[in-house]
């Protein structure tokens, strides 16, 4: 749930307008109860605006608590997701929801239109449960301005345990605002976050080169006169690195305080998954679920991301985007910069796409490494924006079949690119598609990173030719992973480099023509997803002949990797 961003132009305190936060909580059974993460019509400033005549949550009076039911409006069938077509409640319902919270799936009709429905059958308050992961804000439609009641949006794993729970027995809820004498909050908004959630280990080898700055606001958001005292932890691999912690200070009541931290370096770092934690002395505190904020963070061998990585450094995303006003090409991209760039080549990026009420099967995505190539110092400098851009590299793929939600690899076609130090570049995925929506982050908040700290651009997007340097805003990332290798071309690699393959679509062989090179290497062959479902050990005199005819259709990845340290990836289409 977004809240009040403090502003950033006050070094000290600053008043704040809320002194308590919302909440969407399972209250019974005990075995699910529980705060739900949510996006709702009912908070004003930071609902989609529409929803002119819902009560404003933030306001306790509003607050509603009560047993849950499941909408019936008649309709027969299932929906695609297996539920019934009944409980989407598109239509007048047929049973009475007096006194109770409506249960909604989401599926066709519009947002306003369920929760009018849910409110004529005598409902409190409306649950929607998504179809799919993630979260998204619910538009009002045609009618969502004459909704009187309040309806909170829930992701589709929590309300499938809802909904399993319901069948059992009465689930009571609880949504809306109550007061606490003694809560402090920290928000996603108002911590540092380390520069990106995964940097290549060769642009990290040592303090000079990488550190993480560490600080965060409080605030007291209850009604009384509370002392904070902040900690930061950052653990690897279970060992704790850094654990700090700031002197207690108290805050008055609807104001916050800025605490900093000292630096995380360290001599050198190993590669893997690190672990940054914030935390308020929860001692008192009334509420506690505000009380800390924990964000992973990698040093990997080859991966660049601004959005988090698993353990297996596969991005975690969640919910997935498009421009609500897309009629051409939309790009999502990962800007990228960094003084020891010259040291990387970059070879492909990943991303994550899904269809709207359909699948991908035989949809076309090209991806690319642009150089941006607009001079600017950082996001306060007048002259940032993207307008200069210069097509660096590029890779293409056509899904073989409907990989929703999975994370796809595509190389650049030409090896990819040598990359330049301090030069700006965007890495994009493209689409000109409009029902497809990319893969995103919205846990992290960029937030004071790129206002106070490094000052620089996180995502960025392109609509129909315009860009926006500043994307969605702080806290939505695009869902980019690029693969960087030190392999960096040169007079004797740049043949490999020119690799095509032949045939392609290929049937039972595929020959790959090596330009004078005699020696042994291994091909690895990987589905889109970046799954490895054939590994050979080849020998070549020229050229290299592979036997496919054991793989099924589809669109592969070929990774060659030679004796002689060169490497080249490139895709190849199996059709029989």
């Amino acid at each position: 749930m977004k809240k009040l961003i403090l502003s950033t132009l006050i070094i000290n305190f600053c008043l704040v307008n809320a002194f308590a936060q919302i909440q969407f909580k399972i209250e019974s059974p005990s075995s699910i109860a529980g705060n739900v993460g949510f996006t709702t019509t009912a908070d004003p400033g930071v609902s989609p605006a529409g929803w002119t005549a819902t009560p404003n949550l933030n306001d306790t009076a509003n607050a509603v608590m009560d047993t849950l039911m499941f909408v019936e409006d008649g309709t027969p069938g299932t929906n695609p997701q297996g539920n019934p077509v009944s409980q989407e409640g598109c239509f007048p319902l047929t049973n009475d929801l007096t006194g109770k919270i409506a249960v909604v799936w989401r599926n066709t009709c519009q947002f306003g239109t369920k929760i009018l429905m849910a409110e004529e059958a005598g409902a409190r308050a409306v649950i929607i449960i998504n179809r799919e992961p993630g979260l998204v804000n619910m538009a009002p439609g045609d009618t969502g301005d004459v909704v009187t009641i309040p309806c909170v949006f829930i992701e589709n794993g929590d309300g499938v345990v809802i909904a399993n729970e319901m069948a059992n027995g009465p689930v009571v809820a609880f949504m809306g605002t109550r007061y606490f004498a003694n809560n402090l909050t920290i928000n996603p908004a108002d911590v540092i976050l380390p520069k990106a959630s995964s940097m290549p280990s060769a642009l990290a080898q040592d303090n000079s080169e990488y550190e993480v700055q560490v600080g965060s606001w409080v605030v007291n958001t209850g009604t009384a006169l509370n002392n904070a005292i902040l900690n930061a932890k950052i653990t690897y691999g279970g060992t704790t690195l850094y654990d700090q912690s700031t002197a207690s200070t108290p805050i008055s009541v609807g104001d916050s305080a800025y605490f900093s931290l000292p630096t995380f370096s360290q001599a050198s770092y190993s590669t893997g998954m690190y672990n940054l934690t914030y935390s308020v002395d929860t001692t008192g505190d009334e509420f506690q679920d505000d009380n800390s904020i924990s964000v992973d963070f990698h040093i990997s061998n080859t991966k660049f991301s601004n959005v988090p990585l698993d353990s297996n450094e596969n991005m975690i995303l969640s919910p997935f985007y498009r421009p609500s006003n897309a009629t051409g090409s939309v790009s999502m991209c990962a800007p990228f910069m960094d003084p020891n760039a010259s040291r990387m080549r970059a070879v492909g990026l990943s991303f994550a796409a899904v269809v709207s009420g359909g699948d991908l099967t035989g949809r076309f995505f090209t991806t690319y490494c642009h150089e941006w190539g607009d001079v600017f110092t950082d996001l306060d400098d007048p002259a940032a924006a993207i307008s200069i851009i210069n097509t660096l590299s590029a890779g293409e793929i056509t899904y073989p079949n409907d990989s929703a939600y999975q994370e796809v690899y595509v190389p650049f076609n030409d090896g990819g690119i040598d990359l330049v130090d301090n030069q700006r570049y965007l890495f994009c995925v493209n689409t000109f598609d409009t029902d497809v929506y990319i893969g995103f982050d919205d846990k992290l908040d960029y937030n004071q990173n790129m206002t106070n700290v490094y000052k620089q651009p996180v995502s960025c997007t392109e609509n129909n030719g315009s860009w926006n340097y500043l994307g969605f805003g702080s806290d939505v990332t695009a869902g980019i992973s690029v693969e960087f290798s030190t392999s960096l071309s040169n007079i004797e690699d740049n043949e490999l480099s020119n690799i095509e393959a032949y045939p392609n679509p290929a049937n039972n062989m595929v020959t790959i023509p090596l330009n004078g090179f005699i020696g042994n290497g291994t091909v690895n062959i990987m589905d889109i997803t970046g799954k490895v479902i054939s590994s050979k050990t080849v020998n070549a005199n020229n050229l290299i002949s592979i036997d496919v005819s054991d793989i099924a259709n589809g669109n592969y990845i070929f990774d060659l990797k030679l004796q002689d340290g060169r490497s080249t990836k490139f895709n190849i289409v199996i059709s029989k």
